[in-house]
């Protein structure tokens, strides 16, 4: 059944009576808004570092697929497993955030993911490597669900633009680890090795340390949030939990084009060039780069121009805009070279990246006490399940492994990517779903 739109009922007069008082005065605003400034933008900094790991298998796929000669099934499996090891945990994660308070998430799950998935190249067979990746990758997925949430709370004090603006950033300073993950990893492994990356752990463990320091006493939940949960009516309860699970099905439906894209880039730049595998990594490499530069970008603009109570229109065209250039990479890079390639990934991420920040703020605004779940089911749960997106593109270019992808005609890579643009297509008519009276009046709480 659908989502109706029916008038969300007012908060029970006496309940809302207790919410406590939100103003203050300008010094004390001053005041929070001091204090809480280093550790927004410390936050903002260990998203950069700890989205620079996760990407080092996609961005290494190719060699690491020739250096552990790894069956089609393998390869696959290296893509499908972070976002199950990642994602699947992130709900418990959150709820353990959300009911003990605390930030350990943070600043361990950094030190962990960094120590493992940069330690990459010391595996000598495919069961090491996944071992590996399966700790990294959970250590990356404790870190989300409270570093969402911190982002918003911490952004009210800090930001003049509040918990939407925030979560832009927080979103986009984890693309800036996107996009220099693949082009750090793939440069490092052709000078050095790639047992080099071993020398990123060292500071990433300091700054994980610098990260527990500076958010161990930072708020992530909304003031006062007890109240307004308890203030409620019934239907009103329920009818943000059916928003939710929309913007939770819809936000699956992205992830699957994000992470089919990284596997689809592999096929496409290993077709171009089959005899060099050195040169179809660093074109796998800047592809999911130049995605993340459009994430980043898309993200913060995301973030910034659609209002709160006013996301779904928006949400529904980036959705349509971003699915054409996601659907003519290939066409575009086979016709006039790499860099037109480049320009469409960039171009194909505002389908996702300019609506999962304003999904994410959302979320925590409809649940106002349990932000790190909100957080954990738009992000890390959601995700998990584009473990799914490995074999759809599989499927979509015919079954082949990556070795065999030369001898698959063109058309079917490139019927390949509008298999993906579908589905942001998809993704944009559930928004259809959404209330607009629910939408304005979560708004209004912040």
């Amino acid at each position: 059944m659908g989502l109706v739109e029916l008038p969300v009922a007012p908060a029970d007069p006496v309940a809302a009576s207790q919410i406590p008082d939100q103003t203050v005065s300008d010094a004390s605003r001053r005041e929070q808004s001091a204090s809480a400034k280093p550790a927004f933008w410390t936050l903002q900094a260990s998203h950069t570092v700890i989205d620079i790991f996760p990407v080092f298998i996609a961005s290494l796929a190719v060699t690491l697929n020739d250096r552990l000669s790894l069956t089609p099934g393998q390869y696959a499996a290296m893509f499908a497993v972070g976002p199950i090891v990642s994602g699947l945990p992130q709900a418990f994660f959150a709820w353990a955030t959300d009911k003990y308070d605390t930030r350990f998430c943070a600043w361990f799950g950094l030190a962990l993911g960094a120590a493992c998935l940069c330690s990459i190249g010391f595996a000598e067979n495919f069961w090491q490597l996944i071992v590996l990746q399966i700790i990294g990758m959970t250590g990356t997925g404790m870190y989300h669900p409270i570093g969402a949430a911190l982002a918003g709370q911490l952004a009210q004090r800090a930001l003049r633009h509040g918990r939407s603006w925030g979560v832009s950033i927080f979103y986009s300073a984890g693309m800036i680890g996107g996009i220099t993950g693949p082009l750090i990893c793939t440069r490092m492994t052709a000078e050095w090795g790639m047992r080099s990356l071993a020398w990123l752990i060292i500071p990433s463990v300091l700054f994980a340390w610098v990260l527990m320091r500076a958010t161990s006493n930072a708020p992530h939940r909304q003031d006062g949030h007890h109240s307004i949960h308890r203030a409620l009516p019934d239907e009103e309860r329920r009818a943000r939990w059916r928003a939710i699970w929309v913007l939770f099905t819809a936000n699956v439906m992205r992830f699957v084009v994000n992470t089919g894209l990284m596997v689809l880039f592999g096929y496409w730049a290993r077709s171009r060039m089959p005899a060099d595998i050195t040169g179809a990594t660093n074109l796998t490499g800047n592809l999911i780069a130049a995605m993340s530069v459009g994430m980043m970008i898309f993200g913060l603009l995301g973030g910034r121009l659609i209002r709160p109570g006013h996301e779904r229109g928006p949400m529904i065209w980036l959705s349509v805009l971003g699915a054409i250039p996601v659907g003519l990479i290939a066409v575009l890079g086979d016709q006039f070279g790499a860099w037109a390639g480049y320009f469409a990934a960039a171009a194909g991420a505002m389908g996702f990246a300019a609506t999962i920040p304003c999904t994410i703020s959302l979320a925590q605004r409809l649940l106002p006490g349990r932000t790190g779940l909100a957080s954990g089911l738009m992000l890390g749960t959601s995700w998990s399940l584009a473990c799914v997106a490995p074999w759809y593109a599989k499927f979509l270019v015919g079954g082949v492994g990556l070795d065999e992808i030369a001898s698959v005609p063109s058309w079917r890579i490139d019927a390949a990517f509008g298999g993906f643009a579908v589905l942001l297509l998809v993704a944009g008519g559930l928004t259809l779903l959404l209330p607009k009276a629910l939408l304005r009046h979560v708004a209004q709480q912040g």
